[in-house]
């Protein structure tokens, strides 16, 4: 072979080498391009259903003293929330379900002793709290005004003052 051939065949390797892996570079960036643009197709049966999700943080019932339902009225019709009468049916009027209230508003967190929020039924822990709080007063206050990561009145603002403390002397029988 001359020089001139064998530059010929060195100048066709280095094309083809260059092809190669220039065709290895398009192959690789439209496969990528394809698992990317893939992604934006129909929407997956595991995509949440927005009204479902929805569906499930409206408010399932509303507690309310005995007697006191008749008085709200119109707010008693109220379509996001029905008002229940207190668990116990023959409750005097005035009398405040601490059951209900916890059931409805502080299990969530206080029946597993969620970020060290003391469980129900946990005397020592309640009395700890109280003498950390300078008595039940002082453990009231704090619920109602939130306390670490509980907000204010557990999350639910429509507690009075009231329903909290019965709903914190039920969590400590």
């Amino acid at each position: 072979m001359s020089d001139n051939e064998e530059s010929v065949l060195m100048s066709y390797v280095k094309l083809m080498s260059f092809l190669s892996a220039l065709a290895l570079i398009i192959l690789w960036v439209l496969i990528i391009l394809v698992a990317f643009f893939s992604s934006f197709g129909a929407p997956e049966q595991s995509v949440i259903d927005r009204s479902a999700v929805l569906e499930r943080l409206k408010a399932i019932e509303v507690v309310a003293v005995k007697g006191e339902a008749q008085k709200a009225g119109a707010a008693a019709e109220d379509s996001t929330a029905k008002a229940v009468e207190a668990s116990a049916p023959e409750a005097a009027a005035g009398e405040i379900d601490g059951g209900a209230i916890t059931t409805a508003t502080c299990a969530a967190c206080h029946s597993i002793g969620l970020l060290e929020s003391p469980k129900i039924g946990d005397r020592e822990a309640w009395e700890k709290r109280i003498q950390a709080n300078g008595g039940m007063d002082g453990l009231v206050k704090s619920a109602i005004a939130g306390k670490g990561a509980m907000p204010a009145r557990g999350g639910n603002a429509g507690l009075s003052d009231a329903e909290v403390k019965a709903a914190i002397e039920f969590m400590m029988q």
